[in-house]
């Protein structure tokens, strides 16, 4: 069990189930489909007929239920079974597994575990900003084939922003300002300050927007994380000395969810005080995110390439790694936790 189970996962935006359409989605190695009920709700059914194991996402939708395309078993979205051909009796067992879905925050979201577990309070709170009535946002998708905690990695470090994002989000300010790092049992903070400078490119062009001119500017970096892979990070500029209001104030958020233990689906989000009202903005920024968030992919998939060649050799860590080194111990410790729990229930 390579992945925390119990736990909500961002499956897709509400936009990706379009009705009368099957969307295929592999979630922690678990294959679903997602499609809308009869009433338009979206479901999540594992992929995989009783029958004879035919993926159902080969198959179609009629009224809100997904029939096979083998033999034309029909199930509804709570995984029953309500048609074999040829025959009018449904035995019981005739049924797949349906998974927990909720809507929330912008996103639609799976359990993938024990369903009787499932809570949708447990939904993370960090990700309020996405459908706020004070915050405008918007978003996408990035596929990245690496490992899910390599992202994770890379956002609890943003040292890399000097270099790998030098054109946009970075200068010679990020790393010369130190992090603090605090974490408890369910939440890693780390934050980096960076007063008066000449703002990176990316916060430049907005503050100006908003100001009219050029100034120096105070920079902060507050990055939230709780496990599985949930990590919003507060950003942005205000004037030197002026309070963060009479800037520009942004909300990266980012969902990681595992597809496997080699390839990841990446949502992510920008909300923003700023500009709220300007369509042309939102999607300036969409293109603007989804390019660097390229570079970030890019990164992740080369450090992925090269531990698969040599798995488990030895790595340095400095004082930047702070977060995520007690990232990856909440998180080991939880799966260490499910396996116990499961081994326990077995006996």
């Amino acid at each position: 069990m390579p992945f925390i189970m119990n736990a909500w996962y961002v499956a897709a935006w509400p936009r990706d189930v379009e009705a009368g359409k099957i969307l295929a989605r592999t979630i922690c190695n678990q294959p679903l489909v997602l499609f809308r009920d009869a009433k338009g709700a979206a479901v999540a059914l594992e992929d995989r007929c009783c029958h004879r194991e035919m993926p159902l996402a080969k198959g179609w939708l009629e009224n809100g239920t997904v029939r096979c395309g083998y033999h034309g078993l029909r199930f509804d979205g709570s995984g029953k079974c309500v048609e074999i051909p040829g025959q009018s009796n449904i035995p019981p067992r005739a049924r797949v597994r349906a998974y927990p879905l909720v809507e929330r925050h912008g996103w639609l979201w799976v359990w993938p575990g024990d369903a009787a577990k499932a809570d949708a309070a447990l939904i993370p709170k960090i990700f309020a900003r996405m459908d706020h009535p004070d915050w405008t946002a918007c978003g996408g998708t990035t596929y990245v084939k690496c490992h899910y905690q390599l992202i994770s990695d890379n956002l609890l470090d943003l040292t890399h922003e000097t270099y790998i994002h030098r054109s946009t989000l970075g200068n010679q300010a990020v790393v010369e300002h130190p992090i603090t790092t605090k974490g408890d049992a369910e939440k890693v903070v780390v934050q980096r300050l960076i007063p008066d400078h000449d703002p990176a490119p990316f916060w430049k062009a907005n503050l100006h927007r908003k100001l009219g001119q050029h100034v120096n500017a105070d920079r902060w970096q507050i990055i939230h994380f709780e496990p599985p892979a949930n990590l919003v990070l507060d950003v942005g500029v205000t004037p030197t000395g002026h309070p963060r209001a009479d800037g520009v104030e942004g909300c990266n958020t980012n969902a990681i969810t595992p597809e496997t233990e080699d390839s990841t689906w990446y949502f992510w989000g920008f909300a923003r005080k700023f500009g709220r009202d300007d369509e042309q903005l939102s999607a300036k920024l969409v293109e603007t995110i989804y390019k660097i968030f390229e570079e970030d992919r890019d990164a992740c998939e080369a450090v992925h390439a090269v531990m698969k060649r040599e798995p488990g050799r030895a790595i340095i860590d400095v004082n930047a790694d702070q977060g995520t080194i007690l990232a990856r111990r909440m998180v080991a410790e939880r799966i260490k936790a499910e396996r116990g729990a499961s081994a326990q229930a077995a006996e």
